[in-house]
């Protein structure tokens, strides 16, 4: 009645977090100068040596599609797609970044478009992911795109006609006009979009209403004849923002024929609260507590990928006392976000007594957040160039006794659920989504992984020395939710393993690099030394002097590949800041997931994607 995971697929090649430096090697710039020499206009590197080819805009979809298509290419993961504006009255740049799976490698194909003409052809036709990243390129950068099956604002309210909060002509605090016409555009967000869905189904032709200003005496009669008129007609069916196991403001409507589902529209951006934007005002240390907040369920993955990040276009490496340090503290939040997911899916389906297990384990992993940063959520104690301290006396014991008897509570939860014959009727076969889907939907993680497909950045392109340690990566084979379950238990075992070689040889030494234009020096030190007096001070007054460059980062985060996209131009602040949130990507799969299912199962589903909204509506 039960399945096992399945053993780690052979076709992930393994590759280096550095691609090489001399880009018109690379296989994939190499084809593209012979088969599109006068639309390559110009091939460039990044801080850790990924391929940038520059491309003609009116070629762009050619350039994609070829990178999709071809066989010697096969990029068949659009990793992300995003926009950078440096200001100033300079073209758009748009952000195409690619892996294939097959051959182990990536690459960034950039389009540098003017001001006023800021239009491209969609990507959707090759990647089902492109349809929410392209939507959220038109809301934050204004770029359209054509051939898009539904170009319109996803985190600000579709309605909005302030501009392009991205853009750097859009000012920091926003930008909201008093006129009564916004005002009321803006109250009516909700129930247009409702009275949206409700046309829809009626057949009514938008274009001809008005997709967002339907009066009532204008409405189809089906729509205000009663019951009667609505026999035989799909139902909605409005499932939050606010309830309680979407596990965030997420809404979804649903349209069902009975209880069955035949359409799930996803609707966010009731949190946006401007990350991107934000960290584009603050020095780069500055920015640590702003990555706690977006996965604040496992808040010291996005201090290190963040940081991690930086250092790349520092071209500093950390100490090995602090790469291992690194390593212990992101299998630690890697456990507590998967034990948060096992208790709060248990809990959506009715059993509440593994809660209790999982949170117990949880609180031990706070007890060592607390003991080690002061804080138990919200971290910030990952520093550019190393940490803000080192482990504290006791500290290594404690976390020794947490690996040492968690085992005993993953027992008890695999007594509890895995055979469990209510918890497998609840998800076998539901959700399920084959390998290509999930690779086309952008689908990574745990998500991707249940499909059958052994990608994880830890192993593809390792980072922190992960390329030394013995670990597996568990795939599934049905890529159900159940796969899901299973996957993410096993995941937890394996970062045990982690943790187990990591505690046992972390090294002697400092924690942080000792170069202080990056680091502050030792209070000691800088009350004795006037050098480092006027190092610690220029540092706090001016900030860490970032050289100019761009980078896209990405480490294997609880809930799918987190993407750090930098740009600096070599002053104290980012000039773009772009995190690729693995939650905002696997929540777009969802309606696919969901049709067909019954209305009881999208609790299942939607949970079995361990979403978080702080890393959804950026």
């Amino acid at each position: 009645m039960t399945r096992a995971t399945a053993d780690v697929s052979p076709q992930l090649v393994v590759g280096h977090r550095r691609d090489g430096e001399d880009p018109e090697s690379h296989a994939s710039v190499i084809a593209l100068r012979g088969e599109f020499e006068d639309a390559v206009r110009r091939v460039e590197t990044d801080a850790i040596g990924t391929a940038v080819v520059t491309v003609d805009p009116e070629r762009a979809f050619e350039v994609l599609r070829y990178l999709y298509a071809a066989p010697g290419q096969a990029y068949d993961l659009l990793v992300d797609v995003t926009g950078v504006d440096i200001g100033g009255g300079r073209p758009i740049r748009v952000w195409y970044q690619l892996w294939s799976m097959g051959h182990g490698r990536q690459l960034r194909v950039v389009a540098e478009l003017p001001l006023e003409k800021l239009e491209l052809r969609s990507v959707t036709p090759l990647w089902e992911s492109a349809n929410w990243m392209e939507r959220e390129v038109y809301d934050m950068f204004g770029v359209t795109f054509r051939g898009h099956p539904d170009l319109r604002r996803i985190l600000m309210p579709e309605n909005y006609e302030e501009g392009f909060p991205l853009r750097k002509d859009f000012p920091l605090r926003g930008r909201f006009s008093r006129s009564e016409q916004t005002r009321r555009a803006l109250s009516r967000d909700l129930e247009d979009v409702y009275a949206r869905a409700e046309l829809e189904m009626a057949g009514v032709p938008l274009d001809e209403l008005g997709m967002l200003d339907v009066p009532p005496d204008r409405r189809p009669e089906e729509l205000v004849g009663g019951q009667d008129a609505l026999e035989g007609k799909p139902m909605l069916l409005n499932m939050g923002p606010q309830h309680p196991a979407t596990h965030g403001v997420l809404r979804l409507v649903l349209e069902l024929d009975g209880e069955r589902i035949l359409r799930c529209t996803p609707h966010i951006g009731y949190l946006h609260t401007g990350f991107e934007k934000t960290c584009e005002y603050r020095e780069w240390n500055q920015v640590v507590p702003y990555t706690d907040r977006m996965d604040y369920l496992a808040p010291m993955l996005y201090n290190i990928g963040y940081a991690l990040a930086v250092e790349s276009l520092l071209g500093i490496e950390v100490t090995p006392r602090c790469q291992v340090a690194r390593v212990i503290l992101s299998e630690l939040n890697r456990l507590l976000g998967h034990l948060l997911w096992i208790g709060t899916t248990a809990i959506d389906l009715g059993a509440f007594s593994v809660f209790l297990y999982t949170f117990q384990e949880r609180e031990r992993i706070y007890n060592l957040h607390e003991a080690y940063t002061g804080a138990r959520v919200t971290t910030s104690v990952t520093r550019v160039g190393g940490m803000l301290a080192d482990f504290p006396p006791g500290w290594m014991d404690a976390a020794w006794d947490f690996v040492r008897t968690f085992p005993n509570t993953l027992a008890e939860v695999d007594r509890l659920l895995t055979r469990n014959a209510i918890w497998i009727s609840r998800q076998q076969d539901i959700g399920a989504i084959g390998p290509e889907e999930a690779v086309s939907f952008g689908l990574t993680g745990p998500n991707l992984r249940a499909s059958g497909v052994a990608y994880d950045v830890r192993k593809a392109r390792p980072y922190l020395g992960y390329e030394e340690y013995d670990f597996d990566v568990p795939v599934g084979v049905h890529g159900d939710t159940y796969d899901r379950f299973l996957v993410r238990f096993e995941e937890m075992r394996q970062s045990l393993r982690i943790l187990e070689q990591a505690l046992d040889r972390l090294p002697d030494g400092p924690i942080d690099i000792e170069d202080y234009s990056v680091v502050l020096p030792p209070k000691s030190e800088a009350m004795g030394s006037i050098d480092s007096m006027i190092a610690h001070f220029k540092l706090v007054m001016e900030g860490i002097q970032v050289p100019a460059g761009e980078v896209w980062y990405s480490i294997e985060a609880s809930k799918g590949e987190l993407g750090v996209g930098l740009v600096s131009d070599g002053g104290s602040k980012p000039v773009r800041c772009r995190f690729r949130g693995p939650s905002f990507i696997n929540l777009a799969a969802l309606p696919f997931m969901v049709e067909g299912e019954l209305v009881a199962d999208v609790l299942a589903v939607n949970a079995s994607l361990d979403i978080v909204l702080g890393e959804i509506d950026r």
